[in-house]
């Protein structure tokens, strides 16, 4: 009984559906089977051009050399600039560590030639560690 009831229902939807076939032009819904609707447009997901920036330690070593400007480049300005010429000492603080830079003039330019690192209190920190902490996040 209850499938004969369901069958009464699904035929009676079915012939409630309105047929919008016409013989005579072959249309459907009114649009002409010779121009068929335009297939929906998929929007191309732009690729980025460039991979992410990896998050490379930095070698403290390869700091060395470098100009006050490359470094300020990198960290950002210091929060502590002391200028004893020939020398200045910069100072960056974090959260977890103390970096302290200095440089000396050579081959024209004011250039990194020592750095040191600290935890916040008197432990030593990794230096690898620290300046991957105080790095500027764009870089």
């Amino acid at each position: 009984m209850f499938c004969l009831a369901g069958l009464c229902v699904v035929l009676s939807a079915c012939a409630a559906q309105p047929d919008n076939r016409t013989s005579a032009d072959n249309t459907v819904s009114g649009q002409s089977m010779a121009n068929p609707p335009a297939s929906p447009t998929v929007a191309a997901v732009p690729q980025p051009t460039k991979p992410p920036p990896q998050d490379r330690p930095i070698a403290p070593d390869s700091l060395i050399g470098q100009t006050a400007g490359q470094i300020s480049a990198l960290l950002g300005p210091p929060v502590f600039v002391r200028r004893d010429p020939p020398g200045e000492f910069w100072r960056y603080r974090g959260k977890s560590c103390v970096l302290e830079m200095f440089f000396y003039r050579r081959a024209g330019a004011v250039r990194l030639d020592h750095l040191e690192t600290r935890g916040n209190g008197a432990a030593s920190k990794d230096k690898s560690a620290c300046i991957a902490v105080l790095k500027k996040p764009d870089n």
